[in-house]
């Protein structure tokens, strides 16, 4: 079954009337059936890309978010979020105090999940995709981001604990702002056989960069390649490393979408502390660049003619 007919079978299931969060998500158990939480995409519809076997691809409804999990990279390829105001207040209770990722049993066969393993002394971090801080005013569903479904490998110092950081926060801002709910997607960016040029002629937004590959040379984390193995033994079925995240930001209000594409590596030094937001926008590239990079098409749920806008320009934002 397309994407497409997915969408028009639950939209017609459910009346037309997309289920409040987080009142459905405490409804569920996490599920490996996107029909059983719509209200998580169903108003954009899932990326729909080139053809996967059930063995090597899934979607994993969580209470919070949505995973399109790869058992092949064993990560996700991408992972879609409401991020609400009730939910994102900084000022929530929950906490994130003793919670350790584990392994996603919905990810069949198990050969296709990370496990800690994977992560031990790997010299990563275990990146939230759709972050824990997201699910503050909600203690079950910011116990249920600490999957390996919502996770990938990036560099902790100077990336996942810092610059990456300063965009998951800004973004949570924008939920309480004006737009007051944003749809967020984020996923990896992986290595090609060259390093990745960002051409500013060829992206809406100018952008113009090179992707040039992990920062320790590992292309995937395995037990066999930790720090206190051989860090230089390959991986044969590791967790694979991305050389850059994207973050994709849609208000569906004006039906609009900004998207970041950062490399995975340290950019300390590479900014002063007080141009966070003039450095972070410097990476703001166009929805097609992220679609040419991943293979996915996203909003796939909106009618042709405004998908190839969201596609084809490039959206201003301000976090301020």
């Amino acid at each position: 079954m397309s994407t497409a007919d997915l969408f028009r079978r639950t939209l017609a299931a459910i009346g037309l009337a997309l289920c409040a969060l987080p009142a459905a998500a405490q409804n569920r158990t996490p599920v490996a059936d996107p029909s059983k939480c719509p209200d998580l995409w169903a108003e954009i519809g899932l990326p729909e890309g080139k053809p996967q076997g059930k063995d090597k691809f899934i979607v994993i409804c969580h209470l919070g978010y949505v995973s399109g999990h790869n058992n092949v990279t064993k990560a996700p390829d991408w992972v879609i979020e409401r991020v609400r105001p009730k939910l994102a207040d900084a000022t929530g209770e929950a906490t994130r105090e003793s919670q350790d990722f584990h392994a996603d049993e919905l990810i069949l066969p198990p050969s296709g999940r990370a496990v800690p393993a994977d992560y031990d002394h790997s010299g990563f971090d275990q990146g939230h995709q759709a972050p824990a801080a997201d699910f503050k005013g909600d203690q079950k569903l910011l116990d249920d981001t600490f999957f390996y479904s919502n996770s990938v490998p990036q560099v902790g110092r100077g990336f996942n604990r810092s610059i990456w950081r300063s965009l998951e926060t800004q973004v949570r801002k924008l939920s309480t702002g004006p737009r007051d709910e944003l749809y967020v997607i984020t996923g990896p960016v992986y290595q090609q056989a060259r390093p990745i040029k960002i051409v500013r002629g060829a992206d809406a937004c100018g952008a113009e960069f090179t992707l040039k590959g992990p920062e320790n040379g590992k292309a995937s984390i395995c037990p066999a390649n930790s720090d206190e193995a051989d860090p230089s033994a390959r991986c044969t079925n590791g967790v694979a490393v991305p050389v850059a995240l994207f973050k994709i930001v849609y208000d569906a209000k004006v039906q609009n979408a900004f998207a970041v594409l950062m490399e995975n590596k340290s950019h300390t030094g590479q900014y002063p502390s007080n141009r966070t937001f003039e450095y972070i926008k410097k990476h703001a590239v166009s929805i097609g660049t992220i679609e040419d990079l991943t293979g996915f098409s996203f909003f796939s749920a909106l009618d042709e003619r405004r998908q190839r806008q969201i596609r084809q320009n490039c959206a201003t934002f301000k976090f301020h």
